[in-house]
C-alpha cells in the first residue's frame, strides 16, 4: 500500500456524544478529587466531596454530566456534583417521575350506599381504589359503623 499514510494517534472521540466533557470544569483537575482513593475514611471523603461538588457548581456541563451518570449509569465518583447516593437517589426519582399516575375524577355530588342520601363529594372519605375515588358510605355512616363495632367488640 503505497502512497497510504495512516493515522497513528488515539482514535477520535465522537464529537456529539461527548462534547460536553471538552468544556468541563473538572477537565484540568485531578482524577482523586473525584473518584477518591481506595480505604478513604469518612472525614476525607466529606471533604473531598465538597471539593469536587464546589468545582462542579460552577462547571458550564454540570447538566450533561449528571445525565450521562444516570444513564450510564455511573457507580462510582462524583458526577454531576452528585455523589454516588445522590445519583441512586437522583435515579429513583427521576423514574418515579416517569411512572404514570392514576387520575379519578371526584364526582361533585353521591349516593352514600348506607343512608342512601345524596351528598356533597366532600362528605365522603377518599378511597384511591374505588372507581370514583370515594368510600361507599359517607362520613357519618362510616363513624357509625365504627362505633356500632366499638360497641360490640367490647
Amino acid at each position: 500500500m503505497a502512497g497510504v499514510t495512516r493515522y497513528r494517534g488515539p482514535a477520535p472521540r465522537p464529537r456529539l456524544i461527548w462534547q460536553w466533557q471538552d468544556d468541563a470544569a473538572c477537565r484540568r483537575e485531578d482524577l482523586v478529587l473525584f473518584f477518591g482513593p481506595d480505604g478513604e475514611r469518612q472525614p476525607e471523603r466529606e471533604r473531598r466531596e465538597r471539593k469536587a461538588k464546589a468545582i462542579c457548581a460552577q462547571c458550564p456541563v454540570r447538566n450533561e454530566c449528571l445525565d450521562h451518570a444516570l444513564a450510564a449509569p455511573e457507580k462510582s465518583g462524583t458526577w454531576g456534583g452528585l455523589n454516588e447516593e445522590e445519583r441512586a437517589s437522583e435515579r429513583r426519582r427521576r423514574q418515579r417521575r416517569k411512572t404514570p399516575v392514576h387520575v379519578v375524577e371526584v364526582p361533585d355530588d353521591k349516593a352514600c350506599g348506607g343512608c342512601e342520601t345524596v351528598k356533597p363529594a366532600t362528605d365522603f372519605y377518599r378511597e384511591p381504589r374505588s372507581s370514583d375515588g370515594l368510600r361507599p358510605e359517607c362520613k357519618d355512616c362510616t363513624y357509625e359503623q365504627r362505633s356500632q363495632a366499638e360497641v360490640v367488640a367490647s
